[in-house]
């Protein structure tokens, strides 16, 4: 029988501190290590909540909506908000105090789905289950929705692993990278962390991003991203980056992963997800970029798409603006 456990008590504590090597060359925090802390402190929580390993399968949009500096002390809390049999929703939200001193600052919040895995990576059943107490009604609803959601889209992903097409073969502005995944970047059920994937593909959209605005870009927001096959270690990962739409300041650049068995060369679509980069000066203020238009049908496509994604964007920052307070109310009352 499974111990009921309720949303307060699964709340835990992650600090990090900003050193010279996770800043870009004006002192922010690269995004791609926040969010590679965030998925770290998601797992932790993951982890602790079903007494074994975990691997991500979704998470939601991140939106980044204040600037970490060089020195700053980065907060995050990680909590379950609603299990299945071996999933469980994660909220999260990280904070940051300028300068390690002062009130905290939100960064970003949103959440995550991990699954709990047996040594061969497989689902198993989850030790406890999720109960709310008075109080945190509304953020365990808002969780089971989200929940029922995925279940559509989550059932989709053995089709989307099929796809192993380059994404943006006639674009002009792509750029492709090769990995090998190691020990080190495979840890939980020799499965590839995905904050550590999410780390490369930041890595590699900004130097698309960078190349195209020529200038220093920062990271504005990740898409919600569903990943679709695991990546293994000793497995090779092909990353394709390509530029398919640009606003005044704004930069979005689509990743997509192929995972590759050496052994056997059987190839799997691993991931695609869009992330949006902004140019900005020395002192971190948005900066035009240069005018973006579509020259062939594959970026005519590509770009009526970017379209439509901006334009839910817009939507959804006022969405996680009003989460807000319903995470701090519950983070800050444990």
């Amino acid at each position: 029988m499974r111990r009921i456990i309720s949303i307060g008590q699964t709340v835990t504590e992650s600090r990090f501190f900003v050193m010279p090597y996770d800043t870009n060359p004006i002192g922010r925090l690269h995004g791609g290590r926040l969010m590679e802390w965030m998925i770290s402190s998601a797992a932790l929580c993951s982890v602790r909540f079903s007494r074994g390993d975990v691997v991500l399968a979704a998470l939601d949009d991140l939106f980044f909506l204040s600037p970490v500096s060089l020195g700053d002390m980065v907060v995050i809390k990680a909590w379950v908000e609603y299990t299945g049999r071996s999933s469980m929703e994660i909220g999260i939200s990280a904070y940051t105090y300028p300068h390690m001193v002062g009130e905290p600052v939100l960064t970003t919040t949103s959440h995550m789905v991990f699954v709990a895995v047996d040594s061969t990576g497989k689902p198993r059943p989850l030790p406890h289950t999720i109960e709310p107490k008075p109080g945190e009604e509304n953020v365990y609803k808002l969780a089971e929705a989200r929940a029922l959601r995925r279940k559509t889209l989550l059932g989709t992903r053995e089709q989307a692993s099929l796809d192993v097409d380059e994404y943006g073969p006639d674009a002009r502005f792509r750029m492709k990278s090769s990995h090998l995944v190691t020990l080190e970047e495979a840890r939980i059920g020799g499965i590839m962390s995905g904050g550590h994937l999410l780390h490369i593909l930041d890595e590699l959209t900004g130097a698309l991003a960078a190349s195209y605005a020529k200038n220093i870009v920062v990271t504005a927001s990740v898409d919600s991203t569903v990943f679709v096959y695991p990546i293994r270690e000793g497995n090779i990962i092909d990353i394709e980056a390509v530029l398919t739409g640009a606003g005044r300041t704004s930069i979005e650049v689509a990743a997509k992963v192929v995972t590759e068995n050496p052994s056997s060369g059987v190839r799997r679509h691993a991931v695609t997800t869009y992330l949006t980069m902004v140019s900005v000066d020395s002192t971190g203020k948005p900066v035009p970029v240069p005018p973006y238009t579509p020259q062939n049908e594959t970026e005519r496509k590509m770009y009526e798409m970017f379209l439509k994604r901006r334009a839910d964007r817009m939507k959804k920052v006022e969405d996680v603006k009003a989460l807000e307070k319903l995470h701090h109310d519950l983070v800050f009352q444990v």
